[in-house]
């Protein structure tokens, strides 16, 4: 089976369980990118989990987790009444629809660049895929992870495994090996991300504001740039991002299933990358600034714990080190992150835009959401091991990924809620006589 072929079989499994465990009511079109992701993070996380239990990461492991998920989802909606489908139609207009033509444009260009590029990042091919193969040949094998003297150990072995895993299981499909599929993945992932966003905002966000938004977040070169690099943060920012709209839509309108949602993204979230549990837990906090009963996707943080328990019985060794003398270190982190959180060159205006609607629409306390990830990254370079200048020069650029996406999510949110309050200004005058 070629590349093309190999790596659309597996995400329409992928697909096919993402709508098993969405529900019978968001069965259409319009749902598949909530689908796509639901179903790759369920997959991807119970292979990973069968690995730690010994295991292989292998398509047989993998169809019986799709088969677990297809039974448990439609058992459950069996016993849920069934919903009405939030969001009906729209008019759009011209200039609209256009931009939502180029948004869809823009996309397939990206899938088209994916399948076609060669990952640029070394952590690729010296990291992630060559785990994935490793879980599939011999298993969650300790040798491999924690320095013995016998074996060659992987670098940052104590990565979780999630992106090793969905890769490697794209290899087995396609039944040979080629590094393309690692971007193939991922700009599958990152249009399923698009499309999630532009569905769980359609019944909430006005259709221009909504298309606009999505035109910022799909023209960014940096974008596109991180799909063809095969860069493991992009996945972790898509997953943090879907938990924070998911979780905003939540407060809202206070929709089990959109709960269930931002809690599913934060477990996969946390099967992705090692900086996960603390954003994970600032994403949590923040939320419970806003509405109390939001603590309890903390219960999220738990699907850490398999992993965590696994390299502490193994003796894996952790990259992070809890040295906070070092403090000259956070001047330099902020400036570098800084540098590229406000390039338009990478990201064009959303970091920005998203502060300033922030301030215009009187929510500023929603910035404590990028800000708590913005948090975590500068602790993260704060107690980092290597050579400062170093581990900026090669990770500044994508450890932001949660950052930014978040502030994309936010911004048709805010948008919104200005344009609502001024037409309640205007209506407020109108009444009262005024011009």
């Amino acid at each position: 089976m070629n590349l093309v072929l190999g790596v659309l079989a597996l995400n329409a499994a992928f697909l096919a369980v993402g709508y098993a465990l969405v529900g019978p009511a968001r069965l259409s079109a319009s749902w598949a990118g909530v689908a796509f992701l639901v179903g790759a993070g369920s997959i991807g996380t119970l292979v990973f989990f069968a690995t730690i239990v010994g295991l292989r990461a292998s398509l047989t492991v993998a169809a019986l987790a799709a088969a677990v998920l297809v039974i448990g989802g439609l058992v459950f909606w069996r016993r849920v009444p069934a919903e009405a489908e939030a969001g009906g139609g729209r008019t759009l207009d011209p200039l609209t629809a256009a931009a939502f033509g180029v948004v869809g444009a823009v996309c397939v260009l990206g899938v088209v660049g994916g399948f076609r590029s060669t990952p640029w990042l070394d952590d690729v091919w010296g990291i992630w895929l060559p785990k994935g193969l490793a879980l599939w040949h011999h298993g969650l094998d300790a040798r491999l992870f924690a320095p013995n003297g016998e074996y060659v150990t992987f670098g940052v072995p104590d990565y979780p495994l999630w992106w090793s895993v969905v890769t490697s299981l794209d290899v087995q499909t396609m039944g040979d090996l080629d590094v393309r599929v690692v971007c193939a993945q991922l700009a599958l992932l990152t249009v399923a991300f698009v499309g999630a966003v532009a569905r769980l905002l359609w019944d909430c966000v006005r259709p221009p504001v909504l298309a606009g938004s999505l035109l910022l977040l799909v023209l960014s070169p940096e974008l596109w740039r991180q799909v063809q690099g095969g860069v493991a943060d992009l996945p972790l920012a898509i997953y943090l991002a879907l938990a924070l709209l998911a979780g905003s839509r939540w407060l809202q309108t206070r929709e089990g299933f959109l709960l269930a949602l931002a809690v599913l993204a934060l477990v996969v979230a946390l099967q992705i990358k090692t900086e996960a549990p603390a954003e994970v837990a600032s994403l949590v906090l923040v939320g419970a600034l806003f509405a109390r009963r939001f603590l309890w996707s903390a219960l999220a943080l738990a699907a850490a714990v398999p992993w965590l328990a696994w390299r502490s019985a193994h003796d894996v060794p952790s990259r992070a080190e809890l040295d906070f003398t070092r403090v000259e270190r956070v001047p330099d982190a902020l400036r570098a992150v800084a540098e590229h959180l406000f390039d338009p060159t990478e990201w064009l205006v959303l970091v920005p835009l998203a502060i300033v609607l922030a301030l215009i629409a009187r929510q500023p306390k929603v910035l404590l959401v990028p800000g708590a990830l913005l948090a975590v990254v500068l602790v993260a370079y704060w107690i980092d091991r290597d050579e400062i200048n170093y581990v900026l020069a090669t990770s500044a650029y994508r450890v932001i990924d949660p950052v930014v996406l978040s502030a994309a999510v936010l911004i048709p949110l805010l948008a919104e809620s200005f344009f609502q309050q001024r037409q309640a200004l205007r209506e407020d005058r109108a009444l009262i006589g005024e011009p």
